[in-house]
Formats: C-alpha cells, sequence, structure tokens
C-alpha cells in the first residue's frame, strides 16, 4: 500500500493531478490522459503483454510509474509495460513519481542504463540506441560510451556488430522475443552469412544461449580444420615457375625425397617436346 503525504487523502491526491499546474516532484495520483510515453524510449517492441496485462487486472499497478514533467503532461521515464497493461485494461487513474527533468543526454543515459541492467528491449534496438548515441555525439569513441554505461569496450564492439548483420536478419531478431545480448553478439560475429541464418533460425526456434555457443564453436572447429587441411597439401607441394616472354613455364610436384631428379626429368621431357614440335617453329 502506498504510503500518503502526511495529511493528504487520496481524494486529494487525484484532484493535485487533475487540475491546476501539474506538481513537479512527488508521488500522485493522476489521470492516465495526463501521461505520455516517450518517444526516444528504447524500447519500440513490446513482447509478451499478456501477463502483465492479466495481472494489473487483477492486482493493478504495484509500483508507481516514474515520469517527469512536460508541458501539460507526464512523459514516462520508466514503467512503458505497466503503462501499456493499465491502458489495456481501462484504468483511468496511475500512481505516479514525479522527478525533476534531466537534459535529454542524461535522461537517455540513465533510461539506457535501466534497460540494460534489466535486458529489458531487444539487441537490434540496443545496438540502434548505441549508434544513435554515437553519431549524436552524446560520446565520441566507443571506448567512452562504454564507460558512461559501466560496459567493456569490447562489449560495445559486440553490440554494434549487431548492425552488420543482413537487415532481414536483424528484423528477425528484433521480432524475437528471449534472445539476449551475449546470443545476438556471437550470432553477429560469425564470418558467414548462411551459418548466421542457421543460428537465427535455431534461436527463433527455442534453442537457448549454450547451444547456440555450441554450435558456433563446431563450425569453428570445422573452419579450423578445413583451414589446417588446405595449409597441410600447399605446404606438402612445390611448385616452380619461369615466365620468357609470352611464355610461362610451371612444374609441380609433391615435396618428398626423389623431388628434385622427378622435377628435373619433367623438365627435360618438356625441352623435348618444345624441340620435337614444328609448329613453334
Amino acid at each position: 500500500m502506498t504510503k500518503l503525504p502526511q495529511g493528504k487523502s487520496r481524494l486529494d491526491l487525484v484532484k493535485s493531478g487533475l487540475t491546476g499546474g501539474l506538481p513537479k516532484r512527488g508521488r500522485f495520483i493522476v489521470s492516465i490522459d495526463r501521461l505520455q510515453e516517450d518517444p526516444d524510449n528504447e524500447r519500440k517492441i513490446f513482447h509478451n503483454m499478456d501477463d502483465m496485462i492479466e495481472s494489473v487486472r487483477r492486482h493493478g499497478i504495484i509500483e508507481p510509474i516514474t515520469v517527469t514533467h512536460d508541458g501539460d503532461h507526464y512523459r514516462i521515464l520508466t514503467g512503458h509495460r505497466r503503462y501499456r497493461a493499465a491502458k489495456a485494461v481501462g484504468l483511468t487513474e496511475l500512481e505516479v513519481l514525479v522527478r525533476e527533468p534531466d537534459d535529454q543526454v542524461t535522461r537517455r543515459f540513465k533510461s539506457l542504463i535501466s534497460n540494460i541492467q534489466r535486458e529489458n528491449i531487444a539487441p537490434v534496438e540496443l545496438a540502434e540506441t548505441l549508434r544513435g548515441l554515437l553519431d549524436s555525439g552524446a560520446a565520441s569513441t566507443q571506448r567512452e560510451l562504454a564507460t558512461q554505461i559501466g560496459k567493456s569496450e569490447q562489449w560495445m564492439s559486440g553490440m554494434l556488430r549487431i548492425l552488420e548483420l543482413p537487415a532481414r536478419l536483424q528484423e528477425e531478431l528484433r521480432h524475437t522475443p528471449g534472445i539476449g545480448y551475449d546470443m545476438a553478439q556471437r550470432i553477429a560475429v560469425v564470418d558467414d552469412t548462411q551459418f548466421q541464418e542457421e543460428l537465427v533460425a535455431a534461436a527463433r526456434a527455442g534453442e537457448g544461449t549454450p547451444s547456440i555457443r555450441a554450435r558456433i564453436a563446431h563450425f569453428r572447429s570445422g573452419q579450423d580444420s578445413s583451414q589446417s587441411r588446405k595449409r597441410s597439401r600447399t605446404s606438402s607441394m612445390i611448385q616452380l615457375s619461369h615466365r620468357e616472354g609470352n611464355c610461362t613455364a610451371t612444374l609441380r610436384g609433391k615435396r618428398e625425397p626423389g623431388a628434385m631428379e622427378s622435377m628435373l626429368e619433367a623438365l627435360r621431357q618438356l625441352a623435348e617436346q618444345v624441340r620435337g614440335d614444328d609448329s613453334l617453329r
């Protein structure tokens, strides 16, 4: 139960939120029509709302929504899901915690950090927000931005790499709930588009991060083996070439005992073929 300010009834609080100038600080009950979503909120897509809507229908909003004064309305800082659930069940009043407004950059950083801590927005949306902060000059480098939000530069680089995925795969990640930041980063750093598609399909089918990690490890192991075999084949061969005018002579052979004698014999026979070919005269 919310503790009311001394000497105030709930009716007083409702009236204070509905009439006259809007209070700029404190805890109040206001008309839901006075609330507006933050257009700069990182979350654009709201997954899995059914459980929250049912909870609000049964129990109401337990924790107040955090807002700030914005003209004739309050702009929501935290609690966009609760606000949407309240509208869905037809609530007309909500309890809010009003805070002094921050400058835009500070507000975006606070919202971003809150969402990162809870992994509350999709990886693609987070990556787009991070890129937007860099492009706007809110941070001059990836390292500075990482420091601002309490993350490593490696983590930052991995998140931004998500935006290098093909557009179609980005959209699939955007609309698939349950894909965490670690999984999305691991998919993004794989240098094989076809395999990235397989990983995204597996994630959409419900495979967890451990399974995705295992798939990537197996794939890279196969790549390493293939590269090793290729290097082995290359290192076991000898190739000699000589160019004279418009002609190039090339000899290839296995690097093994007697290779020199074999190559000299091949060269001798090639010379005899050239001498005996009248068309070359």
